[in-house]
Formats: structure tokens, sequence, C-alpha cells
């Protein structure tokens, strides 16, 4: 065998290890633009006076009440999401909320409903005292948990204030909790109103106070 055959021998291997590299280059930065376009924020437009947004409609479970500044929402049924909603119909937009329970379980929850079409059809964000977080989509009347209940490390727990925001684009949806980013989910209505929501195990036993709505849009 002449050296240029051992030379062409050698150098195929190496030719597929670099292409192998290449191309799991090639997947690795596509992986990272497609997370980047995933958590990148929204671009804020114009903020949506709170006087604009209307009265609170509370949901079916739910009972909301005024208090000062504070909308206080509480669950009227076990295991069900009780909301309220904004009469606003929003398609692209910005919604962020400070909120806080006000009593009931640690394992119960509290959060934001956006993209709300009726109560068959509206997505919902969810906190918990215990450090817990879940996003669930009610679609054609049947609930099902887009991403189940977990830990979370950037959710204050107790009685503490969370800083919650839902950024609508299309029909994706991405979830903050104190401006750190939880989760984004696809396939969702394209345009809905909001509200804020609390879901308790336990009946009549749990309320959580919203305040502070800004809406950019």
């Amino acid at each position: 065998m002449d050296q240029r055959s051992v030379e062409s021998l050698t150098l195929h291997p190496r030719l597929w290890r670099a292409a192998v590299a290449a191309l799991a280059l090639v997947l690795v930065i596509g992986l990272a633009a497609a997370l980047w376009l995933a958590t990148r924020p929204m671009v804020k437009t114009s903020l949506t006076p709170v006087g604009s947004l209307g009265a609170w409609t509370p949901g079916p479970g739910a009972l909301g009440t005024e208090s000062g500044e504070w909308f206080v929402l509480r669950a009227q049924e076990p295991g069900r999401v009780a909301f309220a909603t904004a009469g606003l119909e929003l398609t692209d937009s910005v919604v962020e909320v400070r909120a806080a329970p006000q009593s009931g379980p640690d394992d119960a929850g509290y959060g934001l409903v956006v993209r709300y079409r009726d109560p068959d059809e509206f997505v919902a964000l969810l906190i918990g005292a215990d450090g817990y977080i879940a996003v669930g989509q009610m679609y054609a009347g049947t609930w099902r948990w887009r991403v189940p209940w977990q830990q979370w490390p950037h959710i204050r727990r107790g009685l503490s204030e969370n800083l919650l925001r839902a950024e609508c684009q299309a029909e994706r949806c991405r979830f903050y909790v104190n401006d750190e980013f939880a989760f984004v989910i696809d396939a969702v209505p394209a345009q809905g109103r909001f509200g804020p929501a609390v879901n308790s195990p336990e009946a009549a036993t749990f309320a959580a106070a919203f305040w502070d709505w800004r809406v950019w849009r």
C-alpha cells in the first residue's frame, strides 16, 4: 500500500469526527437560540391606565372584595381554580401584579389568569406559600396541568409578597415570578381577558390579595 492510500484511510475518520463535532455545535447553538427566544422579555409598549381596567368580575366559585388598593379573592369551592377578570380584552400584552396570601393552607395556590375566553377556556399561573409553582390550562371544559406542581427557588414563602408577570404574544405565554423566568407554554388562545386566581384544596379557607396591577400592550 502506498503512502497516499495510508493517508486516505487515516483522513476519513478525522473528517468524520470533525463533521460530527460541527453538527453538535450547530445543535447547541440552535437550542441556545430557541431558549433565548423563549425566555427573553417582551418589549413593553404603552402602559394602560389602571382606571381603564374596569371592575373585577368574579367567576364561578370565587368571592371578591375591594379593600383599599387591594382586591381580595377567596376560593369558595375546593379543588377548583377560582378567578376574577377585568373587562379589558387583550391580544399581545404584558400583565404584572403584586400578590400575597391572606389565609388558608400552605398547599393552596394564588396567581394569574390570562387569555380568559370563558369559564371553559383560560390559562392560569399559580404559586403557593410553600414555594411550589404550576401552570394549568382549561380547554373545552377540560383542565390539565401544562406544568405540574413543583418546587421553585424564587418564590417568597409564607405570607410574603410576590411579583407575578405574564407576557403573552400570539399563542405563547411566558411566566415570571419576582422577575425570574419560570416557564413558557404554547397553544394558548390568541387573546382574552386577565385577572387574579386562587386555588385551594379546602373550600372557603383560602384568600389572596392582589394590588399594583400594570398592563402593557
